[in-house]
């Protein structure tokens, strides 16, 4: 025989009316303090309260007719009640909840705050993300030594280093208004010393729509396909000598970007303080800037990220795009203070700046510095193929004494080819690069392997082997130093997050 049903006295049910009404107050504070970090779309705790029957239970209870027949629900009884409403509350606040890539978009981060101001609340969101790069670098070298156009014989050494090459911690959002954009970053590496400062990067702007977002603060100048790829998206260790030998660096300035013919062309435009808004932008004289554009078509639909095919598209994609820039430039010795920063060489691998480079008792202290690049990819089941290739003119070249050259004309190209044998997980890949102009030839070419933990591109395990033959460029967090010749074997993992 089934028991009959309990029902409380009219004691008992004035006494849970008032412990839930309390209880009903404490998660309407709960409510305020974490509505700010409702995400978009999302229900919030007054949605859930007026949905679900939470406040009607109590309305219920108030209504009820007490019998005199059930006995009272015991103070146990009651307490348990109000524990289940105050649990069932709490669980409709939101959490910050974190944001993975997908194939073709990269990830968004932890969702801090993301405010409703269809609620009244005030607009704001922040996301937190970022990424680090940890490299092993052995480099063998073939020669002791290599003399620059200048005459100066420079010693080539062996190298054998670990480092936390690159991290970035990245905060992006909106304030005011959804359109208000902002991206702030502290970008950093130990290659230059432990002491070394951690530099600061990023955008705040207007989102007029997928069509154009203007934005200024401090950004790379957007001049060749390869340097626009994120480091945490690149086929191999890193980015290409040739590249690193022709592009600019970061830089002050403003840009717009934007979609269209929906998604199909991108584009970047702006204008900087300079090619390289380290030393040369603090001490740049006149008003002339550095201005660039970037642009790509994607015909086939939305390309992916990086240049490798570890998704194994069941559809062909395709990128082609061409970038160029312009800036009456001066030319100094050294690069600034941020770590990617560059300085413009001859094809040897010389400063161009360096006293006696072009010619005996001459040194250059200024000149006009023109570069465009065209290129194009592929991606298909598993296998994908990237080129650039690079014009560089250098010209008006002004300074001290008499120049053997009026004007320098370099010209280069890098190629990728890869091949994902286990879907998401296991890739070979080969490349090359060259550079060429009056002072000599420089190129490398080797390959490696990337092993994608758990099948995602946030982790990534590469192992990669090049052979350098005088190397035109330099910087100390890719593995390319000026004039040296010999073999680089790098292992590296990248986390991105």
């Amino acid at each position: 025989m089934r028991p009959p049903v309990r029902r409380p006295s009219a004691a008992c049910l004035r006494c849970l009316t008032a412990h839930l009404v309390l209880a009903c107050s404490l998660i309407a504070s709960l409510q305020q303090a974490a509505a700010q970090s409702v995400p978009a779309g999302e229900p919030t705790l007054a949605d859930a309260a007026e949905a679900e029957a939470g406040l009607a239970t109590v309305e219920e209870l108030r209504l009820a007719e007490p019998s005199g027949e059930e006995p009272p629900l015991s103070r146990a009884e009651i307490e348990m009640l109000i524990e289940a409403e105050v649990q069932r509350r709490l669980g409709g606040i939101p959490r910050p909840r974190y944001i993975a890539a997908t194939d073709v978009v990269p990830p968004q981060g932890i969702l801090l705050l993301d405010t409703q101001p269809r609620r009244g609340e005030f607009p704001f969101a922040m996301a937190l993300g970022g990424f680090m790069q940890l490299r092993w670098f052995e480099f063998a070298r073939s020669k002791n030594e290599w003399v620059d156009a200048a005459g100066v014989t420079r010693p080539i050494n062996n190298i054998n280093t670990f480092n936390i090459n690159r991290f970035l911690l990245s905060l992006n959002g909106h304030v005011a208004d959804e359109r208000l954009f902002y991206n702030f970053a502290l970008f950093g590496t130990t290659n230059v010393g432990i002491r070394s400062g951690v530099v600061p990067i990023g955008l705040a702007g207007w989102k007029f729509g997928d069509a154009a977002s203007l934005g200024a603060g401090m950004s790379l100048v957007s001049a060749t396909r390869e340097w626009t790829q994120p480091n945490p998206w690149t086929i191999g260790v890193d980015r290409s000598m040739a590249n690193t030998f022709f592009r600019p660096g970061f830089s002050p300035g403003a840009q717009v970007t934007g979609r269209l013919l929906d998604g199909e062309v991108n584009y970047v435009a702006g204008v900087w303080n300079a090619i390289d808004g380290g030393t040369t932008g603090v001490l740049r004289r006149g008003t002339s800037m550095a201005w660039a554009g970037n642009v790509w078509w994607e015909p086939l639909g939305p390309f992916g990220l990086g240049g490798s095919d570890m998704e194994v598209h069941d559809d062909p994609a395709i990128r082609i795009g061409t970038t160029g820039a312009y800036a009456l430039t001066n030319a100094l010795p050294i690069p600034g203070n941020n770590p990617e920063d560059t300085v413009v060489r001859l094809s040897d691998g010389t400063p161009l700046s360096e006293p006696n480079a072009l010619g005996p008792d001459s040194q250059v202290d200024q000149f006009v510095y023109r570069l465009m690049t065209v290129d194009a990819a592929w991606k298909y089941r598993g296998v994908a193929i990237s080129f650039e290739y690079y014009f560089r003119l250098l010209n008006s070249f002004q300074g001290v004494g008499e120049f053997e050259r009026q004007s320098l004309y370099d010209h280069g190209g890098l190629a990728y080819l890869s091949w994902c044998l286990v879907p998401r997980t296991y890739e070979l890949y080969a490349r090359s690069s060259v550079v060429t102009g009056p002072y000599g030839t420089g190129q490398e070419y080797g390959g490696g392997m990337n092993w994608y933990l758990k099948q995602s591109r946030q982790t990534r395990l590469t192992l990669e082997a090049l052979s350098i033959n005088k190397s035109p460029a330099q910087n100390f967090i890719y593995p390319y130093r000026a004039g040296y010749t010999g073999t680089a074997i790098q292992t590296q993992l990248v986390v991105a997050f």
